[in-house]
């Protein structure tokens, strides 16, 4: 009998239109059964162990890169999840974010430089928010986290020819400078790689807000 549908089971007063509704219901039900079950699997990483989370993280990032991997129609599911536990275990202590952020931004090297723009701009605009977030913290004297943090943007002006992903990673950086620049420590030293890059790109409007927000340094 499980080869008959509900219709079978309800009176003649019920139309097949109050049927499909019910069963619509149902179905909308356990989908968002399952999104929240999905949720917490990810808001549940903040309890993993060191080595653990760092296992959960490299094979996200792996199931992330089979997604991106179609030319036409990439999935970034997954790389929503990493900039959401990214968010949830930054507060973990330095030596386990320190590893996490090992994974996850060499992850954000090859997204940011992937060849369908789309992808590559929302690599770069997460990016961008997780910098802010991270460099609200601030850095302690003779720590070099930001260095590593920012290190992606550094890697993405330098491998991707796209103008309009370097124009996105010089403003991103601008902005990073003129609202946290009194908490930025290590994080100098990308800023200012990736303004040595700006300075010889070929895109005139590249070059003159790389020239403008370091005058203003």
């Amino acid at each position: 009998f499980m080869g008959l549908g509900l219709g079978n089971f309800v009176g003649g007063s019920v139309d097949r239109r109050q049927i499909a509704s019910i069963q619509e219901s149902v179905g909308e039900t356990s989908s968002q059964s399952v999104v929240v079950a999905v949720d917490r699997i990810f808001t549940g990483s903040t309890r993993l162990d060191g080595n653990a989370i760092v296992d959960f993280v490299r094979w996200l990032c792996a199931v992330s890169m089979d997604e991106l991997a179609s030319p036409h129609h990439p999935r970034m599911f997954s790389l929503q999840k990493i900039v959401e536990i990214s968010y949830y275990n930054m507060n973990r202590i330095r030596l386990q974010w320190s590893r996490i952020w090992h994974v996850i931004g060499d992850h954000f090297n090859k997204v940011g430089c992937n060849p369908n723009e789309d992808v590559a701009i929302f690599a770069v605009d997460s990016l961008r928010q997780l910098s802010m977030k991270f460099l609200e913290k601030g850095e302690l004297a003779n720590f070099r986290f930001q260095k590593d943090f920012l290190r992606p943007f550094e890697h993405i002006m330098k491998k991707n020819r796209s103008p309009t992903i370097r124009d996105m990673v010089i403003r991103c950086i601008t902005q990073m400078v003129n609202s946290q620049a009194a908490n930025i420590r290590s994080g100098w030293k990308n800023i200012f790689a990736v303004f040595h890059q700006a300075a010889s790109d070929h895109d005139g409007n590249i070059v003159e807000l790389a020239f403008q927000t370091t005058a203003h340094i």
